[in-house]
């Protein structure tokens, strides 16, 4: 896997306080990122502070995960940003916080138009598929992604 670098990391959180992926944002996921071929993989290590019910890593938090993985998808496997459109989320299993590292894969399923069809899954600490996600992203433009929205270029993300 290779790992994605966060070219937003040196912000300041005045300009970057992203709830998934800042890694200023105090009460935030801190999300990092790998390509491993033509998937998004992010690990993550889920705190008591998200806990739903007792052991159970809250819903709405699953779904940001995947939710997160599908925009950096988009930034690297795209080359442009974008926004969400739909987000269908099911929870097939409870997600234990004490099972360890949380596995969160997005794989882009198509392209039409403007629109990106990406599927994700969020795997417990034993890999056990515990909720997946379709998402609908709509894709900018890249040379509108950079003008007004920062995207700095997936070589910035790549270290090329």
């Amino acid at each position: 896997m290779q790992k994605i670098k966060n070219p937003f990391s040196h912000a300041g959180s005045d300009v970057y306080n992203c709830f998934g992926c800042s890694p200023g944002n105090a009460s935030g996921l801190h999300l990092e990122f790998w390509l491993d071929g033509e998937q998004l993989v992010a690990l993550w290590e889920p705190q008591k502070a998200y806990e739903g019910w007792v052991d159970i890593l809250h819903g709405g938090i699953q779904a940001t995960l995947m939710d997160e993985a599908a925009a950096w998808l988009v930034f690297v496997i795209l080359k442009t940003a974008g926004v969400t459109t739909g987000l269908n989320t099911r929870f097939l299993k409870p997600a234990s916080i004490s099972k360890g590292q949380i596995k969160i894969r997005a794989t882009l399923l198509s392209v039409e138009k403007r629109v990106a069809k990406i599927k994700c899954s969020l795997e417990d600490g034993h890999g056990v598929v515990c909720a997946t996600s379709d998402i609908s992203y709509f894709c900018f433009p890249e040379n509108i992604a950079r003008a007004k929205y920062n995207y700095p270029g997936v070589d910035a993300f790549l270290g090329k």
